[in-house]
């Protein structure tokens, strides 16, 4: 996809996320309470899928970030997106990942973008508060080891 054509989409959902704080009143309602204009700033972040790791900044800012996930490796992939509390660590998630096959239930889910083969690439689009985030491929391998366990996992801080 060309680099226009990606700054077209991320100012396209800029513009919704700006319009959809504009709420007109349902009639027989009354007046519905407005908030302020969202920013219409949109963090772009390219993230590179390969088999089996993730390449992004390790840092982004908060508000609305969307993540631009390129496969280049040889295998299918995906990517989740998940909160991690400040009581918990990457360990905890990846070891009751790896041991029970679940997203831990203390562990918000703010996404996840469709399964991608090898040179497709897809959008996930959030509103991040500060704090630490996962990405993490959820797919079993064909070996049955989940992408997780053989590396394909990242750890963002989001300012």
């Amino acid at each position: 996809m060309c680099s226009t054509l990606r700054k077209d989409l991320v100012g396209l959902v800029a513009l919704v996320l700006g319009l959809a704080t504009h709420a007109a009143p349902v009639e027989g309602q009354g007046a519905v309470a407005t908030r302020p204009p969202a920013a219409t700033r949109v963090e772009y972040v390219l993230v590179e899928g390969a088999d089996y790791a993730f390449k992004s900044p390790p840092t982004v800012n908060s508000g609305v970030v969307a993540f631009n996930l390129v496969n280049v490796g040889q295998d299918l992939h995906a990517m989740a997106l998940l909160e991690l509390p400040s009581n918990h660590t990457l360990r905890e998630f990846l070891d009751m990942y790896q041991k029970k096959g679940i997203i831990p239930p203390w562990m918000p889910t703010l996404g996840q973008t469709a399964t991608l083969a090898p040179k497709q690439e897809t959008f996930l689009t959030a509103r991040l508060k500060p704090g630490r985030y996962i990405l993490a491929c959820l797919i079993p391998g064909r070996d049955g080891r989940a992408h997780t366990e053989k590396g394909m996992v990242q750890l963002i801080t989001v300012k």
